[in-house]
């Protein structure tokens, strides 16, 4: 058995993601309860977001917006700050921390774990209550990660993308051109 690259790993894992989601969504659209109030789009009496009535398109655009800037900014927190504190806490091979102090770290990190805890329940309640702006918010948050994705490639040197090295001519090829 040959052993995939990294690049065929991730080409299987996002084929495999797709079918999965196939998987759930077919069924669920097939044996959904069509009075639920999940099924809805747009605003409604029934739509009720931390005890704020989204019964107007005034409000539900307010609340699109405020469901962006959210999922905006939680992407962009967990994208560029996340990896410092998780490489500098959970790498086993890193054994010398030079950027922050014992106190410094454990600080930071039990603050960030704890705010993100409080945004993954918002991010849940939000994302329960309608499926448009569930919908709604995992764009805002795939938006999102372009520019941060960008930010954190910049820096990156990529092997691939250097300059081909000039192919020198094998002795068939300089055969065949020479007859």
């Amino acid at each position: 058995m040959t052993k995939l690259t990294p690049k065929q790993r991730l080409k299987i894992c996002i084929v495999g993601q797709l079918l999965v989601l196939i998987a759930v969504i077919i069924p669920t659209v097939l044996l959904a309860n069509k009075d639920s109030t999940y099924y809805r789009f747009g605003p409604n009496d029934d739509l009720i977001v931390i005890s704020i009535k989204i019964n107007t398109w005034t409000r539900y655009c307010f609340l699109l917006v405020y469901t962006m800037i959210f999922r905006i900014c939680k992407v962009f927190i967990n994208e560029l700050g996340m990896p410092i504190l998780t490489f500098n806490i959970y790498n086993p091979n890193q054994k010398i921390i030079e950027d922050f102090t014992r106190m410094e770290l454990q600080v930071l990190a039990n603050i960030m774990f704890t705010l993100n805890a409080i945004s993954y329940a918002i991010t849940i309640q939000l994302s329960i209550l309608q499926i448009d702006i569930a919908v709604f918010s995992g764009i805002f948050s795939e938006l999102a990660a372009i520019p941060t994705i960008h930010i954190l490639l910049k820096d990156k040197e990529f092997v691939n993308e250097k300059e081909p090295k000039k192919q020198t001519a094998t002795k068939e090829t300089e055969l065949y051109f020479t007859l």
